[in-house]
Protein backbone atom coordinates (compact mmCIF):
# COMPACT_ATOMS: atom_id res chain seq x y z
CA UNK A 1 0.00 0.00 0.00
CA UNK A 2 1.48 3.51 -0.97
CA UNK A 3 0.91 6.49 1.26
CA UNK A 4 2.87 10.04 1.78
CA UNK A 5 4.10 11.12 5.08
CA UNK A 6 3.36 14.73 3.84
CA UNK A 7 0.91 14.49 1.34
CA UNK A 8 0.29 18.40 1.32
CA UNK A 9 3.13 18.58 -0.71
CA UNK A 10 1.71 17.25 -3.36
CA UNK A 11 -0.64 20.37 -3.94
CA UNK A 12 2.88 21.72 -5.10
CA UNK A 13 2.39 20.54 -8.47
CA UNK A 14 0.03 22.28 -9.51
CA UNK A 15 3.19 24.94 -9.58
CA UNK A 16 4.10 23.23 -12.49
CA UNK A 17 0.90 25.05 -14.11
CA UNK A 18 2.04 28.47 -14.19
CA UNK A 19 5.76 27.09 -15.13
CA UNK A 20 4.56 25.15 -18.10
CA UNK A 21 2.50 28.99 -19.26
CA UNK A 22 5.58 31.20 -18.36
CA UNK A 23 8.01 29.28 -20.58
CA UNK A 24 5.58 27.79 -24.12
CA UNK A 25 3.54 31.37 -23.74
CA UNK A 26 6.09 34.14 -22.44
CA UNK A 27 9.52 33.52 -22.81
CA UNK A 28 9.36 31.97 -25.82
CA UNK A 29 8.15 34.57 -27.44
CA UNK A 30 10.70 36.50 -25.76
CA UNK A 31 13.51 34.95 -27.97
CA UNK A 32 15.96 36.75 -29.79
CA UNK A 33 14.76 36.46 -33.70
CA UNK A 34 17.13 37.08 -37.11
CA UNK A 35 16.00 37.95 -40.49
CA UNK A 36 17.51 35.37 -43.25
CA UNK A 37 17.16 35.62 -46.37
CA UNK A 38 17.09 31.83 -47.52
CA UNK A 39 13.56 30.83 -45.49
CA UNK A 40 13.71 27.09 -47.09
CA UNK A 41 17.50 26.46 -44.81
CA UNK A 42 15.52 28.27 -41.54
CA UNK A 43 12.57 25.94 -41.90
CA UNK A 44 14.93 22.67 -42.52
CA UNK A 45 16.63 23.58 -39.00
CA UNK A 46 13.18 24.41 -37.45
CA UNK A 47 12.03 20.98 -39.07
CA UNK A 48 14.65 18.97 -37.24
CA UNK A 49 14.77 21.08 -33.85
CA UNK A 50 11.11 21.88 -33.36
CA UNK A 51 10.92 18.57 -30.87
CA UNK A 52 13.77 18.71 -29.62
CA UNK A 53 13.18 22.01 -28.19
CA UNK A 54 10.81 20.96 -25.93
CA UNK A 55 12.84 18.28 -24.63
CA UNK A 56 14.36 20.01 -21.65
CA UNK A 57 11.19 21.59 -20.64
CA UNK A 58 9.71 18.16 -21.04
CA UNK A 59 12.84 16.99 -17.87
CA UNK A 60 12.36 19.92 -16.29
CA UNK A 61 8.71 19.23 -15.32
CA UNK A 62 9.19 16.03 -14.90
CA UNK A 63 12.65 16.76 -12.18
CA UNK A 64 10.25 19.44 -10.70
CA UNK A 65 7.59 16.74 -9.92
CA UNK A 66 9.81 13.95 -8.91
CA UNK A 67 11.58 16.83 -6.23
CA UNK A 68 7.74 17.47 -5.14
CA UNK A 69 7.10 13.97 -4.62
CA UNK A 70 10.07 13.03 -2.62
CA UNK A 71 9.21 15.96 -0.50
CA UNK A 72 5.88 14.01 0.29
CA UNK A 73 7.96 11.25 0.92
CA UNK A 74 6.48 8.30 -0.29
CA UNK A 75 6.78 4.60 1.49
CA UNK A 76 5.11 1.43 0.71
CA UNK A 77 3.33 0.09 4.06
CA UNK A 78 3.58 -3.53 4.23
CA UNK A 79 0.43 -4.76 7.12
CA UNK A 80 0.94 -7.52 9.32
CA UNK A 81 -1.43 -9.21 11.12
CA UNK A 82 -0.50 -11.09 15.13
CA UNK A 83 -3.28 -12.97 16.05
CA UNK A 84 -3.91 -13.62 19.76
CA UNK A 85 -5.97 -16.40 21.22
CA UNK A 86 -6.41 -19.63 20.74
CA UNK A 87 -9.31 -20.60 17.99
CA UNK A 88 -11.83 -23.58 18.56
CA UNK A 89 -11.05 -27.23 17.49
CA UNK A 90 -13.62 -28.69 15.52
CA UNK A 91 -14.56 -32.62 14.22
CA UNK A 92 -17.90 -32.60 11.92
CA UNK A 93 -19.06 -36.12 12.01
CA UNK A 94 -21.26 -37.29 8.96
CA UNK A 95 -22.87 -40.18 8.51
CA UNK A 96 -22.09 -42.15 5.17
CA UNK A 97 -24.37 -45.16 5.44
CA UNK A 98 -27.16 -46.55 3.09
CA UNK A 99 -29.67 -44.62 4.68
CA UNK A 100 -28.30 -40.83 3.78
CA UNK A 101 -29.37 -41.72 -0.12
CA UNK A 102 -32.96 -41.20 0.99
CA UNK A 103 -34.55 -38.06 -1.23
CA UNK A 104 -36.16 -36.03 0.86
CA UNK A 105 -33.51 -32.73 1.12
CA UNK A 106 -34.89 -32.43 -2.54
CA UNK A 107 -33.68 -31.90 -5.29
CA UNK A 108 -30.77 -33.91 -3.59
CA UNK A 109 -30.62 -36.76 -0.80
CA UNK A 110 -29.57 -36.55 2.75
CA UNK A 111 -25.72 -36.89 2.77
CA UNK A 112 -25.50 -34.19 -0.59
CA UNK A 113 -27.42 -31.95 1.16
CA UNK A 114 -25.29 -32.66 4.28
CA UNK A 115 -21.80 -32.00 2.75
CA UNK A 116 -23.35 -28.60 1.13
CA UNK A 117 -24.10 -27.22 5.08
CA UNK A 118 -20.82 -28.44 6.06
CA UNK A 119 -18.79 -26.57 3.66
CA UNK A 120 -20.57 -23.30 4.48
CA UNK A 121 -20.17 -23.41 7.92
CA UNK A 122 -16.71 -24.18 7.13
CA UNK A 123 -16.58 -20.94 4.86
CA UNK A 124 -17.27 -18.84 7.41
CA UNK A 125 -15.30 -20.25 10.26
CA UNK A 126 -11.92 -17.94 10.51
CA UNK A 127 -8.69 -19.25 12.46
CA UNK A 128 -10.17 -22.82 13.63
CA UNK A 129 -9.19 -25.98 13.20
CA UNK A 130 -11.49 -28.68 11.72
CA UNK A 131 -11.46 -32.05 10.56
CA UNK A 132 -13.75 -34.60 8.72
CA UNK A 133 -14.86 -37.72 10.31
CA UNK A 134 -16.89 -40.30 8.12
CA UNK A 135 -18.72 -43.31 9.94
CA UNK A 136 -21.36 -46.32 8.63
CA UNK A 137 -20.33 -49.93 9.80
CA UNK A 138 -17.18 -48.59 10.43
CA UNK A 139 -15.42 -45.25 11.51
CA UNK A 140 -12.78 -43.60 9.25
CA UNK A 141 -11.15 -39.96 9.60
CA UNK A 142 -10.68 -38.20 6.49
CA UNK A 143 -9.19 -35.24 7.43
CA UNK A 144 -7.43 -33.96 10.35
CA UNK A 145 -7.47 -31.18 12.21
CA UNK A 146 -6.72 -28.48 9.53
CA UNK A 147 -6.46 -24.58 8.66
CA UNK A 148 -6.28 -25.47 5.33
CA UNK A 149 -10.48 -25.20 4.09
CA UNK A 150 -10.10 -25.44 0.89
CA UNK A 151 -7.79 -28.64 1.45
CA UNK A 152 -10.98 -30.10 3.58
CA UNK A 153 -13.54 -28.49 1.43
CA UNK A 154 -12.49 -30.69 -1.33
CA UNK A 155 -12.05 -33.86 0.87
CA UNK A 156 -15.95 -33.21 1.84
CA UNK A 157 -16.83 -33.21 -1.51
CA UNK A 158 -15.19 -36.20 -2.44
CA UNK A 159 -16.99 -38.23 -0.05
CA UNK A 160 -19.69 -40.82 -1.05
CA UNK A 161 -22.40 -43.08 0.75
CA UNK A 162 -20.80 -46.79 1.65
CA UNK A 163 -23.05 -48.91 -0.42
CA UNK A 164 -21.12 -51.66 1.39
CA UNK A 165 -21.82 -50.97 5.00
CA UNK A 166 -24.41 -53.35 6.92
CA UNK A 167 -24.86 -50.54 9.59
CA UNK A 168 -24.34 -47.49 11.48
CA UNK A 169 -21.90 -47.00 13.87
CA UNK A 170 -22.77 -43.46 15.63
CA UNK A 171 -20.81 -44.67 18.53
CA UNK A 172 -17.94 -45.57 16.76
CA UNK A 173 -18.04 -42.19 14.75
CA UNK A 174 -18.61 -39.92 17.81
CA UNK A 175 -15.94 -42.06 19.99
CA UNK A 176 -13.31 -41.56 16.25
CA UNK A 177 -13.72 -37.53 16.61
CA UNK A 178 -12.88 -37.35 20.29
CA UNK A 179 -9.88 -39.11 19.70
CA UNK A 180 -9.00 -36.18 17.47
CA UNK A 181 -9.73 -34.01 19.94
CA UNK A 182 -8.69 -35.27 23.13
CA UNK A 183 -5.15 -33.93 23.12
CA UNK A 184 -6.19 -30.48 21.82
CA UNK A 185 -4.75 -27.50 23.66
CA UNK A 186 -7.80 -25.13 22.22
CA UNK A 187 -10.20 -23.14 24.42
CA UNK A 188 -13.19 -25.11 22.81
CA UNK A 189 -13.22 -28.30 21.22
CA UNK A 190 -16.41 -29.16 19.38
CA UNK A 191 -17.98 -32.40 17.49
CA UNK A 192 -20.79 -31.68 15.49
CA UNK A 193 -22.51 -35.02 15.10
CA UNK A 194 -24.77 -35.43 11.93
CA UNK A 195 -26.67 -38.87 11.37
CA UNK A 196 -30.17 -40.19 10.10
CA UNK A 197 -30.40 -43.74 11.71
CA UNK A 198 -30.07 -45.78 14.71
CA UNK A 199 -26.74 -47.18 16.21
CA UNK A 200 -26.50 -50.56 15.01
CA UNK A 201 -22.75 -51.48 14.62
CA UNK A 202 -19.60 -51.12 16.10
CA UNK A 203 -17.69 -51.75 18.90
CA UNK A 204 -18.61 -48.25 21.16
CA UNK A 205 -21.80 -47.66 21.89
CA UNK A 206 -23.15 -43.54 21.69
CA UNK A 207 -23.44 -43.08 25.23
CA UNK A 208 -20.19 -44.44 26.40
CA UNK A 209 -18.57 -42.34 23.38
CA UNK A 210 -20.55 -39.30 24.74
CA UNK A 211 -19.31 -40.17 28.09
CA UNK A 212 -15.88 -40.23 26.61
CA UNK A 213 -16.26 -36.55 25.21
CA UNK A 214 -17.33 -35.60 28.53
CA UNK A 215 -14.22 -36.80 29.80
CA UNK A 216 -12.08 -34.62 28.07
CA UNK A 217 -14.24 -31.47 28.38
CA UNK A 218 -16.02 -31.88 24.19
CA UNK A 219 -18.83 -30.31 23.72
CA UNK A 220 -21.26 -32.42 21.24
CA UNK A 221 -23.98 -30.64 18.97
CA UNK A 222 -26.06 -33.66 16.83
CA UNK A 223 -28.44 -33.24 14.25
CA UNK A 224 -30.79 -36.03 13.08
CA UNK A 225 -31.73 -35.14 9.18
CA UNK A 226 -34.74 -36.63 7.65
CA UNK A 227 -38.46 -36.36 7.51
CA UNK A 228 -40.76 -38.29 9.43
CA UNK A 229 -42.72 -40.94 7.79
CA UNK A 230 -42.18 -42.62 4.29
CA UNK A 231 -39.69 -41.31 2.33
CA UNK A 232 -38.48 -41.45 -1.22
CA UNK A 233 -35.45 -44.00 -1.98
CA UNK A 234 -33.57 -44.74 -4.52
CA UNK A 235 -32.94 -48.67 -6.06
CA UNK A 236 -31.15 -50.12 -8.67
CA UNK A 237 -33.30 -51.85 -10.93
CA UNK A 238 -32.96 -54.05 -13.92
CA UNK A 239 -34.59 -50.60 -15.72
CA UNK A 240 -32.28 -48.09 -13.99
CA UNK A 241 -32.86 -46.38 -10.32
CA UNK A 242 -36.47 -46.60 -8.93
CA UNK A 243 -37.69 -45.05 -6.20
CA UNK A 244 -39.90 -46.75 -3.71
CA UNK A 245 -41.27 -45.22 -0.13
CA UNK A 246 -39.42 -46.46 3.11
CA UNK A 247 -39.93 -45.43 6.55
CA UNK A 248 -36.12 -44.91 8.22
CA UNK A 249 -36.34 -44.21 11.92
CA UNK A 250 -34.09 -41.48 13.53
CA UNK A 251 -32.96 -41.94 16.77
CA UNK A 252 -33.47 -38.41 18.56
CA UNK A 253 -33.47 -39.76 22.17
CA UNK A 254 -30.18 -41.15 21.86
CA UNK A 255 -28.71 -38.22 19.82
CA UNK A 256 -30.39 -35.70 22.90
CA UNK A 257 -28.50 -37.98 25.43
CA UNK A 258 -25.75 -37.31 23.92
CA UNK A 259 -25.84 -34.13 23.45
CA UNK A 260 -27.00 -34.29 27.39
CA UNK A 261 -24.13 -35.74 28.21
CA UNK A 262 -22.02 -33.59 26.50
CA UNK A 263 -23.74 -30.61 28.40
CA UNK A 264 -24.88 -29.19 25.13
CA UNK A 265 -28.56 -30.50 25.21
CA UNK A 266 -28.62 -29.49 21.94
CA UNK A 267 -29.88 -32.05 19.76
CA UNK A 268 -32.06 -31.13 16.81
CA UNK A 269 -33.88 -32.52 13.95
CA UNK A 270 -33.81 -31.18 10.05
CA UNK A 271 -36.46 -31.89 8.17
CA UNK A 272 -35.45 -29.72 5.06
CA UNK A 273 -31.95 -28.04 3.90
CA UNK A 274 -33.66 -24.67 5.42
CA UNK A 275 -34.39 -26.14 8.43
CA UNK A 276 -30.47 -27.50 8.48
CA UNK A 277 -28.62 -24.92 7.76
CA UNK A 278 -30.80 -22.89 10.07
CA UNK A 279 -29.39 -25.29 12.57
CA UNK A 280 -25.93 -25.44 11.39
CA UNK A 281 -26.01 -21.57 11.87
CA UNK A 282 -27.07 -21.80 15.41
CA UNK A 283 -24.22 -23.72 15.78
CA UNK A 284 -21.72 -21.66 14.35
CA UNK A 285 -23.32 -18.23 16.46
CA UNK A 286 -22.83 -20.63 19.57
CA UNK A 287 -19.39 -21.35 19.16
CA UNK A 288 -18.12 -17.89 17.83
CA UNK A 289 -14.48 -17.91 17.81
CA UNK A 290 -12.93 -14.85 20.40
CA UNK A 291 -9.66 -13.83 18.16
CA UNK A 292 -8.01 -10.64 19.16
CA UNK A 293 -5.68 -9.17 16.02
CA UNK A 294 -2.95 -6.88 15.99
CA UNK A 295 -2.06 -4.87 13.03
CA UNK A 296 1.75 -3.99 12.13
CA UNK A 297 3.22 -2.30 9.50
CA UNK A 298 6.98 -2.16 8.02
CA UNK A 299 7.63 1.09 5.69
CA UNK A 300 9.59 0.78 3.09
CA UNK A 301 10.62 4.76 2.10
CA UNK A 302 10.76 5.70 -1.35
CA UNK A 303 11.60 9.49 -2.00
CA UNK A 304 15.25 8.76 -2.26
CA UNK A 305 14.50 6.54 -5.16
CA UNK A 306 12.48 9.50 -6.39
CA UNK A 307 15.75 11.89 -5.93
CA UNK A 308 17.98 9.52 -7.30
CA UNK A 309 15.91 10.26 -11.02
CA UNK A 310 15.30 13.58 -10.37
CA UNK A 311 19.41 13.84 -10.12
CA UNK A 312 19.92 11.38 -13.24
CA UNK A 313 17.34 13.34 -15.32
CA UNK A 314 18.89 16.64 -14.03
CA UNK A 315 22.53 15.20 -15.41
CA UNK A 316 21.12 14.30 -18.60
CA UNK A 317 19.12 17.67 -19.01
CA UNK A 318 22.21 19.74 -18.52
CA UNK A 319 24.44 17.64 -21.05
CA UNK A 320 21.90 17.87 -23.75
CA UNK A 321 21.38 21.43 -23.55
CA UNK A 322 24.64 22.54 -23.57
CA UNK A 323 26.04 19.94 -26.44
CA UNK A 324 22.87 18.78 -28.33
CA UNK A 325 21.24 21.92 -28.24
CA UNK A 326 24.76 24.45 -28.03
CA UNK A 327 23.25 26.85 -25.06
CA UNK A 328 25.01 27.68 -22.54
CA UNK A 329 23.38 28.17 -18.90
Amino acid sequence: MLEFVNPNWLWALFILLPYLAYEIFFKNKRQIRLRHSRIKLIKEVVKHNSLLRFLPLILRSIIIALLIVSLARPRLAHKEEEIMGKGIDIMIAIDVSGSMKAVDFKPTNRLEAAKKVANNFIENRKNDRIGLVIFAENAFTQCPLTLDYNILMQTMENIKIDESANGTAIGMGLATAVARLKDSEAKSKVIILITDGRNNAGEIGPEQAANLASTFGIKVYTIGVGKKGMVDYPVQTAFGIKYQKVNIEIDMEMLNKIANLCDTGFARRAQNTAELESIVKRIDELEATEIKIRNYFQYQELFWRYLLIAMILLIFEFTFRVIILKKIP
